[in-house]
């Protein structure tokens, strides 16, 4: 899971009559007294957005525009399940710096800002400086980049199966980064330069230009400003660059820096064409021009975290005339087949555009974007549009839901009915005072967050044709909110909601005159704060009257609404699609663990009779029925149940008490029967793959331990693993079962699954979660949760399966492999998280759990 968060540098969302407010400035030498910025200290905003895949699972990346980065603990933190619950403070530097928000003032990953060369795409005349095209480009004073905009990808597409991270900069350019797993060190690695790739596609066609002909000057002693702009010390440098660019007009240089300056990115879900097993995402770039270009990444050929492999690449798919002015805001969603874009500029307008996946996978180098217009929502003048949102509820995917923050505070709400081709717009909401800086839906659909830069935070619900403000829900955990801060903070910049939408995160600014001149002022520019939401009344709730039957003993409502919310988003991990990232719910429980024991055991009874298809009874009873029946339950749900199993009702801490030992008793039956149904599982997996998928063409990691564990265990497996085990027996005599120390070359007999020790001097040697074979000496995957090691990945269908054994139907549709690939990502066979590379803990290492 990752949260990032930016410290930006504005761009006026209506030039030059309208602009994002900024950070004051203090002189040093008269703290009290408010001046403009100077040229060298330009405003600053922030964004903030949570990702649901990593570089760091349940990281925080931040952007901001000075050099100094400063972090301490919020005003609160619960010490036992270490979740911040008012969280960083952030100075300003012209830094991107990557945060885990359950340890915000452990270590940081760090993207520097370098500043970039001007493109050298033309000179102008002396004379032509003053016109007025050219008055922006001649205004413009940064000495330093800063961020404007950030995206984080899906998961996937970065070599170690974690995200990749686009930074646009106030200089327009726009690169791509990916966490340094392998480089041991807290500067992220930089991958892709997109704004060097699109100059090198204007200039191939001209920048669209009808006159080709474009003819050289020679050098003389009245260089254009124009060049310039090249900070070089060399001037012999200087002046061989100026002979190789064509002259033009003012009127074509600002056409083509506005082509160049890039204003917003952001990614696309991922998606897979009609005859790729590759995902891929599209990254979609707008511009000042009014255009956006969009450059497809697929996912890498493997992952590896200790190879080199090949670094992502981007492929240009097309361009498209979006607006007329500034694209100020864009925003992706899918729905079924389609990718849907959501665009919104400077002059008001919004858009929504759709593309057909299976076209956008096929579309090479130099194509049309295969994106046409689905409607044009708003027209032009109504406005500039400052922020959007869009969905799809998987509640009912025939609508689509936009939201539209405009820079007059109001917002709209836009849903369109897909079976009957209808557009429908709720009355605008006068919601915000001032521009609206954040929106965030939360639960699928049903609750709109927003914040605006006059410091306010609201929730909203739809009902009927209206929307609907409600009050935020109370502080049902006990532990500090934002309602707590003293009010040192003067608006808001950016809001995001966590994976399971128990969360929200809001960055705030600070004000600088309640800030300590001395102490405070200079470094404290803003706060990320975080605050619970669980507890948030959907208003489809039952009765108060009822609420007794749901959870017997707990008539409080808000005890109510959290247990109903928290159903809910285990409910939503059922969709494979949706990566396992479960800190802010491991957060909230425990939480509830620590003041209220039996709620937490109760919500999680409920969950597994609702699943069993049990009859409701005490936990007393249910309990011990769940292990004869945990083959009826989906791969992901087990995942579900160990990792909420082994991090809230299992803690260490809770082991070593002797109070509640018989509950304790009965969750560790579930733990250990549970682990045990998913070893024969991938089992079972391992044997169908081998013996449907390779045909002989690759060498199966691991049938020599397998074969032997169910030997072992012949009393409970199941008849259909042994059947299984008797068909790979006759393949066996191609594998050697015995296996070697890694350091003294001794036998390593198979005697248990997790660890094996070699006959000689008994060295202790770790075996794969995977295939049991003994893992060598070199880096391997670690899973953060069971705190196991990974050599071979686990095949697809495990994470697939809905009950064990297998019906004929699934196995027809699964277990059919092209070419041996049996894996789609690293993850846990026991959990089901993301696998990565254990980190020193002086570096950023992730949190999913």
């Amino acid at each position: 899971m990752l949260l990032s968060i930016c410290l930006l540098k504005p761009y006026p969302v209506k030039a030059p009559s309208l602009t994002i407010s900024s950070l004051p400035v203090v002189d040093r030498h008269n703290p009290q007294q408010h001046r403009q910025p100077s040229t060298a200290q330009r405003r600053n905003t922030l964004m903030i957005c949570f990702t649901n895949g990593r570089p760091r699972a349940g990281t925080v990346a931040s952007g901001s525009s000075s050099s100094n980065l400063n972090t301490r603990k919020g005003l609160y933190q619960d010490s036992r399940t270490k979740f911040l619950v008012l969280a960083a403070i952030i100075a300003s530097g012209h830094l991107v710096t990557i945060l885990n928000p359950a340890m915000p003032s452990g270590p940081k990953g760090l993207i520097t800002i370098p500043t970039s060369k001007p493109f050298s795409f033309g000179v102008i005349e002396r004379k032509d400086l003053l016109s007025g095209c050219m008055l922006p480009i001649c205004l413009s004073r940064d000495i330093r980049p800063c961020v404007r905009s950030i995206s984080w990808s899906p998961l996937g597409l970065a070599p170690n199966s974690g995200c990749l991270l686009a930074v646009c900069t106030t200089e327009g350019v726009v690169k791509v980064y990916h966490s340094p797993f392998r480089e041991f060190s807290s500067e992220w690695v930089e991958v892709l330069d997109v704004s060097e790739m699109l100059h090198t596609y204007f200039e191939k066609i001209r920048y669209g230009e009808s006159d080709s002909d474009i003819p050289f000057l020679e050098y003389n002693d009245d260089m254009p400003l124009s060049k310039l702009l090249i900070r070089s010390k060399d001037r012999r440098q200087n002046l061989l660059e100026y002979h190789k660019c064509p002259s033009i007009s003012a009127q074509q240089y600002a056409s083509r820096s506005a082509m160049l300056s890039s204003l917003v990115v952001s990614w696309s879900p991922m998606f897979h064409g009609d005859t790729s097993s590759k995902g891929c995402s599209i990254l979609a770039i707008g511009g000042k021009s009014g255009n956006i270009s969009f450059w497809r990444v697929n996912e890498p050929q493997c992952y590896s975290i200790t190879q080199r492999s090949k670094l992502p690449g981007a492929l240009l798919i097309g361009l498209i005339q979006a607006h007329d002015s500034w694209i100020t805001a864009i925003s992706w969603s899918k729905f079924d087949s389609q990718l849907l874009l959501s665009t919104g500029c400077s002059d008001g307008s919004v858009k929504i555009w759709r593309g057909y996946t299976d076209d956008l996978a096929k579309t090479t180098e130099d194509g049309d974007a295969a994106f046409s217009l689905l409607k044009d929502v708003i027209k032009v003048g109504s406005g500039p549009t400052s922020v959007l949102s869009l969905i799809v509820p998987e509640a009912s995917p025939q609508k689509i839901l936009l939201a539209v923050g405009k820079g007059s505070g109001s917002l709209q709400i836009w849903i369109y009915d897909t079976l009957i081709d209808k557009f429908d717009v709720i009355a605008p909401h006068s919601g915000h005072d001032q521009i609206v800086t954040g929106l965030a839906w939360a639960y699928d659909g049903h609750c709109l967050y927003s914040c605006s830069q006059d410091n306010s935070l609201q929730s909203w619900i739809i009902k009927g044709d209206s929307l609907h403000g409600v009050s935020l829900p109370p502080n049902t955990l006990g532990v500090k909110t934002f309602t707590d801060v003293p009010n040192v903070s003067d608006a808001c910049f950016g809001i995001a909601v966590s994976p399971a939408n128990l969360v929200v995160a809001v960055v705030r600014r600070f004000d600088v005159n309640l800030l300590n001149p001395m102490y405070e002022a200079r470094s404290q520019k803003a706060a990320v704060e975080f605050f619970w939401i669980g507890g948030q009344n959907l208003g489809n709730l039952k009765d108060e009257e009822s609420d007794d039957g749901n959870f017997p003993g707990f008539p409080n409502m808000d005890l109510v609404n959290w247990g109903q919310n928290i159903l809910w988003s285990l409910n939503q991990y059922e969709n494979l699609h949706k990566p396992l990232v479960l800190w802010d719910m491991i957060a909230a429980l425990s939480a509830f663990k620590d003041s209220q024991p039996n709620y937490v055991e109760q919500i999680l009874v409920k969950w597994l009779i609702s699943n069993l298809k049990f009859e409701w009874g005490p936990p007393e009873i249910i309990l011990p029925r769940v292990n004869t029946h945990l083959s009826n339950l989906t791969s992901r749900q087990l995942h579900l149940l160990n990792v909420i199993n082994r991090h809230v009702l299992l803690r260490e801490a809770e082991l070593d008490n002797n109070n509640g030992e018989q509950e304790s008793k009965f969750w560790i039956k579930i733990l250990e029967m549970s682990e045990k149904e998913l070893r024969e599982r991938l089992i079972g997996c391992s044997f169908s793959a081998t013996l449907k998928g390779y045909n002989g063409n690759l060498h199966p990691v691991g049938l020599a331990q397998m074969r032997s564990w169910v030997a072992n265990n012949e009393r409970v497996v199941k008849d259909y693993v042994k059947l299984l085990a008797s068909k790979v027996k006759k393949i066996e005599k191609r594998h050697v079962g015995e296996e070697e120390c890694s350091y003294c070359s001794s036998l390593v007999p198979f005697e248990d699954t997790e660890v094996g020790f070699c006959k000689v001097e008994n060295h202790k040697l770790a075996r794969c979660a995977v295939s049991m074979v003994v893992c060598p000496l070199t880096p391997l995957w670690f899973c953060v949760s069971c705190k196991r090691w990974v050599l071979n990945f686990a095949p697809e269908s495990l994470f697939k399966l809905t009950r064990y054994p297998p019906t004929v139907d699934f196995e027809k549709r699964s277990l059919t492999f092209q070419n041996g690939e049996i894996l789609l990502k690293p993850l846990c066979p026991f959990c089901g998280v993301l696998l990565q590379r254990l980190q020193p803990q002086f570096l950023l290492s992730t949190t999913s759990v």
